[in-house]
């Protein structure tokens, strides 16, 4: 949820008319806003074969984790359950490189890192820890993502496998590099001290531990004195994310990622998991911490965040590049992803199965709805429903916040489920310009930017700006939950934010959070301004630009999580040092991280609004814009509300907090039935049914020539909302690696609806199905480096109505 509000399609970061119910449909949707129920109750299950038998029996209506696996089968013949399956957890390694202790750190030796990746069994983790409900992976992106085919090239050339024993080899010739010996025992010793790692294992439920005790076991036998400690991600974020790494409090930290939103174009997960500058690396960015730096996968990505970039071919080379780096540094490792069971009661109808979050989303949510019962709470299991921060900078870093919050505080923005596109929540794109990589607008010169150093906003009118991209908004303004209306005020002090608190103007600027500047600053230097018209609508000017204009408009979006003076009295509160946005400065400063659900950060805040009462206080970035009667009455409309509820989320969402009681478990929303509320219940029925890749046939001959040309064939077709068969629209990536796993073929056929369509009528169905057929030609160069004996051809192939791959492999002998 963090503020960086222009350029949100990319950061985080924290995805309509018809559906058939069966049964008697009790709700009255006229005049409703919002979602179908009026509340949504998350429970805390902590054990799964409980939640199980809640949702069978009726007492709750969906659990958000996975079931046990093995009663998958039993759920599936449950007449009162419906399963669904979703991309889970990515089951990976985050490696303390620190060198800056005086205890010896075998993970600050490169070689020794990137050896793990061919120590550990990823079949064995996905056969026997997941059961069969997951893949083996080598980075973070997945056989799912829409970057899949961008980056396998790379995967196929590093040879990434299980072998043991070259991994015994790499680490043991490390080891001895830096003179270390091995005991009589077996285990590695350096000045007569045996060499510890420690291991923060994650044990939240069975498979995280499971995973953590089979790495920590083939760790043992390599020769290293293993030290196991136990912990859930409160712990993780106090030891790991939150400790400096010099002090070698952790060496090794067995991490279980979300899945990242399904998105077309996701430059944010090589991001994420492998650019220091990013913040989400060993150290944090914090400059009390030793860090891990890596100037190049930082410029890479960088490059790639931002869009400097000409071409799709210069884009897709530099994310190759970044995604090559960040696996032989390292410093994060990726092994298998799980495909979670989730499960529904069959009462709920609905719910939308998102590519990459399942049903465990907001859209899903908000359009889920009860048969046959009078009932209007949604009941929704999770394992757990706090474990981290609440707040709208730093905080929010975990599933379970992130799910109940997108229901509290709308964003700009949504991803479409299944094209991974951006489309407009709270904001209306009226226009857009954005044309080339060097065609640029000129700024208003009524534009706005803040000037932390001058404590003022700077006009345009003297500096001539230009930007690649304008986009004139319409914002979708609302009541807040407290009841004031959402105004320019609340989008202006969002806009402010991002320039105040990552930008150091001196040593002791008291308005700096290093985490939080880490991943916010850079980004500052591509927003040219914002120009208010008084008509309601601005116009924000970005340097950024795409060669796909679906993604240009989410670059200008502004739009607030919280009513600015909340803001403004918990930036007092971290001034003063009485709590702190991120876990990181939290740690170092001894204070805690604000969290806005907890009732004693919420009596703080309530004070200091007393306080800004009392001074008849007027932030900077809106003096001279508000009257104080104005700022007084804001004041004392969130007073009321923290009086009233004991939190202080004040959102613009279809729901508010009613109740948080971690202790019982249970965290209650309520619909904000408010006339002003924009988005009409059933809004978002539309991605009920998922659009679909029908593959009919694959013609490969066995035998392939090698110097000689080579021709196959794919019949397809894609599948609408209605299940109708449409001819095929999109890519087939094909790839050829020789018997020794040498990458011989990339190549890529884009296909437009004009091209090679087989219009055949289907007699039983009565219905008119379109299927493509694609033909596929290699020519005799290609072939030509192909060596005698198997080979494998891969096909990656994608719609553009829906980018998830769809792979099949297929095995060719290739003779002289």
């Amino acid at each position: 949820m963090t503020k960086i509000l222009i350029i949100v399609s990319f950061l985080l970061i924290i995805g309509m008319m018809f559906i058939f119910f069966p049964g008697k449909n009790v709700y009255s949707i006229e005049n409703k806003s919002g979602g179908f129920s009026d509340h949504i109750k998350f429970i805390r299950f902590s054990n799964e074969n409980v939640a199980y038998q809640q949702v069978s029996n009726g007492q709750l209506d969906v659990y958000f984790f996975q079931i046990p696996l093995q009663l998958v089968e039993t759920a599936k013949k449950n007449p009162n359950l419906k399963i669904y399956e979703k991309e889970g957890l990515s089951y990976g390694l985050l490696l303390n490189p620190s060198n800056s202790s005086n205890n010896f750190n075998p993970f600050s030796i490169k070689d020794i890192r990137f050896a793990l990746n061919f120590l550990i069994d990823r079949n064995f983790i996905v056969n026997n820890i997941l059961k069969g409900f997951g893949e083996p992976i080598a980075e973070p992106y997945g056989s799912t993502s829409p970057e899949y085919h961008n980056i396998l090239p790379v995967i196929d050339q590093l040879k990434i496998r299980y072998d043991p024993n070259f991994a015994k080899e790499m680490i043991n010739n490390a080891m001895l590099n830096v003179g270390s010996t091995k005991d009589s025992n077996g285990k590695f010793t350096l000045e007569g001290k045996p060499i510890t790692i420690k291991i923060l294992i994650r044990n939240d439920d069975l498979l995280r531990k499971s995973f953590g005790d089979y790495v920590a076991s083939e760790i043992e036998k390599l020769g290293f004195t293993v030290m196991k400690e136990y912990g859930d991600l409160t712990k993780a974020n106090r030891i790991v994310y939150g400790s400096d790494p010099a002090q070698l409090e952790w060496n090794m930290y067995t991490e279980s990622l979300i899945s990242n939103s399904f998105v077309r174009y996701n430059p944010g997960t090589v991001t994420q998991m492998y650019a220091p500058w990013f913040g989400s690396m060993p150290g944090s960015q914090n400059p009390l911490f030793w860090q891990y730096s890596n100037s190049t996968i930082d410029g890479l990505t960088q490059k790639l965040i931002f869009n400097n970039f000409t071409s799709e071919q210069e884009r897709n080379e530099l994310l190759q590049k970044a995604e090559a780096i960040g696996i032989e540094e390292a410093v994060r490792l990726f092994f298998a992803r799980s495909y979670d069971p989730y499960i529904s009661s069959s009462k709920i109808g609905g719910l939308i199965n998102d590519y990459s979050a399942g049903i465990a989303n907001k859209l899903s949510l908000l359009n889920a709805i009860k048969n046959g019962s009078d009932n209007n709470t949604l009941n929704v299991g999770m394992i757990q429903i706090f474990q981290g921060a609440w707040n709208n900078v730093k905080g929010c870093s975990d599933f379970y916040c992130r799910i109940i919050y997108s229901l509290i505080a709308d964003s700009p923005t949504f991803s479409n489920p299944y094209t991974g596109d951006p489309e407009p929540m709270r904001n209306v794109w009226t226009s857009v310009i954005s044309n080339g990589f060097n065609d640029k607008v000129n700024v208003s010169k009524n534009s706005i930017r803040w000037n932390p150093y001058g404590q003022i906003w700077e006009t345009n009118e003297h500096v001539n700006n230009t930007a690649l991209t304008k986009v004139t908004i319409t914002p979708q303004y609302s009541n807040w939950h407290s009841g004031v209306p959402v105004d320019k005020y609340d989008i202006l002090y969002s806009y402010y934010f991002p320039y105040e608190w990552s930008t150091k103007t001196e040593n002791n600027d008291l308005t700096y959070d290093s985490e939080y500047a880490s991943l916010v600053f850079p980004t500052l230097s591509l927003i040219k301004g914002v120009d208010f018209h008084d008509n309601g609508t601005f116009d924000t000017y970005v340097d950024l630009w795409h060669y796909d204009k679906k993604q240009v408009p989410s670059y200008g979006t502004l739009w607030p999580t919280e009513p600015w003076d909340i803001t403004a009295a918990t930036e007092r509160l971290v001034m003063n040092n009485k709590l702190s946005y991120s876990k990181s400065d939290a740690n170092i400063k001894g204070i805690d991280q604000l969290s806005l659900n907890l009732p004693v950060h919420s009596e703080m805040i309530k004070e200091e609004l007393i306080r800004m009462i009392n001074e008849k206080y007027i932030p900077n970035p809106l003096k001279g814009m508000v009257t104080l009667d104005y700022v007084l009455n804001r004041y004392n409309t969130s007073l009321e509300w923290i009086t009233k509820h004991g939190n202080a989320v004040i959102g613009n969402g279809p729901y508010y907090l009613e109740e948080f009681n971690p202790a019982g478990g249970v965290v209650t929303l309520s619909a904000f039935r408010d006339g002003t509320y924009p988005i009409e219940v059933g809004s978002y029925s539309k991605f009920v049914n998922p659009p679909g890749l029908d593959i009919r046939k694959i013609n490969v001959p066995k035998f392939i020539q090698i110097g000689k040309p080579f021709d196959f064939s794919i019949e397809m077709g894609v599948k609408n909302s209605s299940g109708e068969l449409n001819p095929f629209i999109g890519s087939v990536n094909y790839i050829v690696t020789d018997r020794n796993d040498n990458l011989v073929i990339a190549d890529k056929l884009t296909l437009n609806a004009s091209k090679d369509v087989d219009n055949s009528f289907d007699s039983v169905n009565s219905s008119l199905t379109q299927t493509s057929l694609v033909n596929i030609h290699l020519n005799s160069t290609q072939t030509s480096e192909l060596v005698p004996g198997p080979s494998k051809l891969k096909l990656i192939i994608t719609t553009f109505d829906s980018p998830k791959p769809m792979i099949s492999e297929n095995t060719l002998i290739a003779r002289p």
